[in-house]
């Protein structure tokens, strides 16, 4: 590619503008098939003093040859920021200039009169508020690679949650790992990319409530665990995982009862038929209608759900209707608790 350099204060004639042209060409030809070797690994620059041909590249430099800090390296040899400073340096020189509109480096470099060996690479600082540009054949740079440390998911049964319903009840975030290699280039080529340090930045779990609280416990299901609060409520913890609330407790006495006994009718207080389920109570004590769960206090017998809806007993008792004399007779007397379930 040709690169107009600058114009001559007075005309050329075109004859020698031509031979100038075709011995330019001529010459790069001749470096292209003589020393491929070079062209490969460099930019040379080689003027007649009226225009310039830039041989084994283009006028953008090779990406693979522009070594960029705070940049891809895709855009190392696009336009500069226009009027930034920029420092060059190459050895022991250091030169200073201004970028001027649509600047490349390749251009910057070009009108500061830098030229490059074939060994020589370029390193663009474009980090700081100043650009710096580095010319040399040994380098020895940091480069930092993150990569996303994604968060995991953690499910917490909560009784306090309805079942059924899922509750995030805490964002998850990610982290990240921060990984630098010190990359060493010698003589224009790669010698050593290697890890030196790592910074881990660990991600935030994400946690999601989900829900056990139930209003009604399985048949045959039975307490696991009681959380009781200072007000006296709660939760029961039962063993399937579902879990009841309670805003109360008493101990009480339980005995048992059931319509095979000749001296019980199969009509309650409440007017509704007797079943298992079913609990007489005194009404002064526990309120009929009471939505109840039992259970006895050695942790031998559990009776689970049950509705305070007969009477006939007196004070802190309550008597569990059952369908046979037998479970009744081996139920016997027992100290219980019972737990006021919400309605």
């Amino acid at each position: 590619m040709i690169i107009e350099q600058h114009q001559q204060k007075h005309r050329v004639p075109a004859v020698r503008l031509c031979k100038a042209a075709l011995t330019l060409l001529l010459v790069v030809t001749l470096l292209c098939i003589c020393l491929p070797e070079l062209s490969a690994s460099a930019l040379y620059f080689i003027s007649d003093g009226i225009s310039t041909v830039i041989a084994g590249g283009t006028d953008a430099a090779d990406a693979s040859r522009v070594v960029t800090e705070g940049s891809t390296a895709e855009a190392a040899d696009t336009a500069l920021p226009s009027g930034r400073k920029v420092i060059i340096r190459q050895g022991e020189a250091e030169l200073y200039a201004t970028s001027r509109k649509n600047e490349t480096v390749s251009a910057l470099l070009q009108r500061e009169n830098v030229t490059l060996s074939p060994l020589d690479m370029v390193f663009v600082d474009l980090s700081g508020e100043d650009v710096v540009v580095e010319v040399s054949a040994d380098f020895t740079f940091y480069e930092t690679e993150t990569e996303t440390v994604a968060y995991q998911t953690v499910y917490r049964t909560d009784y306090t949650v309805p079942k059924g319903t899922s509750v995030v009840t805490q964002a998850g975030v990610n982290g990240s790992r921060a990984i630098t290699y010190e990359v060493i280039y010698a003589d224009g080529e790669l010698v050593s990319r290697q890890s030196v340090s790592e910074a881990v930045q660990d991600p935030v779990d994400e946690i999601v409530s989900v829900g056990a609280l139930v209003t009604e416990a399985q048949p045959g299901d039975t307490i696991a665990s009681v959380d009781l609060r200072e007000d006296g409520s709660g939760y029961l913890l039962l063993s399937s995982g579902d879990a009841l609330h309670f805003s109360g407790t008493m101990v009480v006495t339980c005995t048992a009862y059931s319509s095979q006994q000749r001296t019980v009718g199969t009509i309650t207080a409440t007017g509704t038929t007797v079943e298992v389920g079913v609990v007489a109570v005194d009404k002064r004590v526990i309120p009929l209608g009471s939505k109840l769960f039992i259970a006895s206090n050695d942790g031998a017998y559990t009776y689970g759900m049950a509705c305070a809806e007969d009477t006939g007993v007196r004070g802190a008792s309550v008597d569990l209707y059952m369908d046979t004399i037998y479970e009744c007779m081996q139920f016997g007397r027992r100290s219980g608790t019972v737990y006021f379930l919400d309605e």
